[in-house]
Order: C-alpha cells, then structure tokens, then sequence
C-alpha cells in the first residue's frame, strides 16, 4: 500500500489492501472519499468518509446494500482514498458498517484481502494535525481498540484451538478442563471473563458489547495467554513439540496472522524437534 505522506492526499493499493486502508481512514478520523474499481465487473463503488466513520455510500450496483454484498463476489479492484470535504443530507447508521466488515471477513477468507497490520497508536503531535486538518477538536486521548476483523480472528482462533484440547481429552473431560482454562486466564486477563464453554466443548464469547470497554493490547494478551494455555495443557499427554504442531495445526490459516498480531509464536525449534 502506498501513501503520499503520513497527511498526505491519498491512499491507495489493490483489492488486497482495502482493510489496511480503512484501518488507517479510521486511525486517523479521516475526511474524504474511498473509490474502489473493478474493471473485471465493470463496478464502481464510493465510500464517504466523515473523521473515520463510514457516512455515504454510492455507486453502480443499487443501493448502498446492494453495493456491499455485490462486493463479496469481487476477485480485483484498484482502491484509493483521496482526502476531500464534502456534504451529504443523511449519514449511514452503523448496520452499514458491520455489513462492511462482514464484506471484509469475506473476502479474507477467500484469501483476496489481507489482515490489516498492526500499528501503534499515533502519537500526539500526529493526531493534532489529523484532527487541526478535520477542523475537529479532540476531547480525550483514545484507546487503541481491535478492529473487527482481528476480533474474528480472536474468536476463531480460541474455538479451534479449544476444540485441539476436546479432541486430544474427549468431550467429557474437555469441559473440566477449558473450565480449569478459563478459570488460570479469569483472573488476570479481563477479556477472558466474556467467555463460556459450549456443551460441545469449546470456547466461544457470550457478550461482545463489553468489548469497547477493553484496549486492543488487553484483548490480544488475554486470547494470547488463552492459546498458550492451551496448548500447555496438551504438552504432558503429548509432548512439547506434538503439543505445538497440534495448535499449530488446528489454527491452520489463523496461525500467521495471529502471529502478526503477537497472539501466537510460531516455535520454529519445536517443530524441528518434533520431526522424525
């Protein structure tokens, strides 16, 4: 992806690009216009942005429903965000949002868009200027919080994982043991309080709305030391190096982006010694 300066006029990039773009028109509570183009469907779609929220919608497909979901079946676009003042009459709620990190987590898992990269808070001087040229005034330092997409990362990523342990304990034991999980994790970790054991033994998040409570840093320690849990139990039945390889395999595709996000460390010596 590349940008004409940190404030500079534009980002732009590829298909593949579009989430980290988005992570930064929200970074940095950015006015203006993102333009998306398919010359394979011959589609055209144009998201209004005002300080990072997500206002107007237009293009060639319908209404601005429509456009979302005909962006599922895209394969390639060119997309670019130009910073630009505008005026709209209505603003979207925020439905449409989520119906866009829903088009996002799509086409992740079609493998066409990648994980938006990690990148630390911006620094006072920088968000002054976001905000000097947004003509907005700051009321408060924000909290670095996940972005949808890393939180359906998370939540895969503990269910899989969760299932490892079932499978390698059996569905009886599965829930002793993730309780006994839960309860090591609990009192440290506030994002692990949110998660119950299903009956069918695994993992899974009962109330997502205390999540703009809790930092990104908080949540992505807690799932961390959930995994490593995890995956700690298995290494007395199994061994280390069996132990890591079953992790590593339940979060299949998960594992390097997570990895990226510093959830889970891919041990490359463990694996080495593992190996026969």
């Amino acid at each position: 992806m590349s940008q004409t300066g940190l404030f500079g006029t534009s980002w732009q990039g590829s298909l593949s690009d579009l989430a980290n773009i988005i992570q930064n028109v929200k970074r940095f509570q950015a006015f203006g216009r993102l333009s998306l183009r398919n010359p394979e469907l011959v589609s055209i779609v144009h998201l209004y942005y005002r300080a990072g929220k997500l206002v107007h919608i237009v293009g060639n497909r319908g209404d601005a429903r429509a456009i979302l979901l005909d962006m599922k079946n895209w394969r390639y676009a060119s997309v670019r965000f130009e910073r630009c003042r505008f005026k709209t009459e209505t603003a979207l709620n925020e439905e449409y949002e989520e119906l866009l990190d829903d088009v996002l987590a799509h086409l992740y898992r079609r493998g066409l868009v990648a994980v938006p990269q990690y990148q630390p808070p911006t620094s006072p001087q920088a968000r002054r200027q976001s905000i000097i040229e947004s003509d907005l005034i700051a009321t408060s330092e924000p909290k670095e919080l996940i972005t949808p997409m890393e939180w359906r990362l998370l939540v895969e990523a503990t269910r899989r994982a969760s299932l490892a342990v079932a499978h390698l304990v059996g569905p009886q034991e599965a829930l002793n043991v993730l309780q006994d999980i839960l309860d090591d994790c609990s009192a440290s970790f506030p994002a692990v309080v949110f998660l119950k054991i299903s009956p069918n033994g695994y993992l899974y998040v009962t109330d997502q709305s205390h999540l703009d409570h809790l930092s990104r840093d908080d949540l992505i320690a807690g799932f961390a030391a959930l995994i490593a849990i995890c995956q700690h139990f298995c290494s007395p039945i199994i061994g280390e190096s069996d132990a890591h390889r079953l992790i590593l395999q339940a979060l299949q595709e998960l594992a390097l982006p997570l990895a990226t996000m510093g959830v889970f460390r891919i041990n490359n010596h463990l694996l080495a010694s593992g190996e026969h």
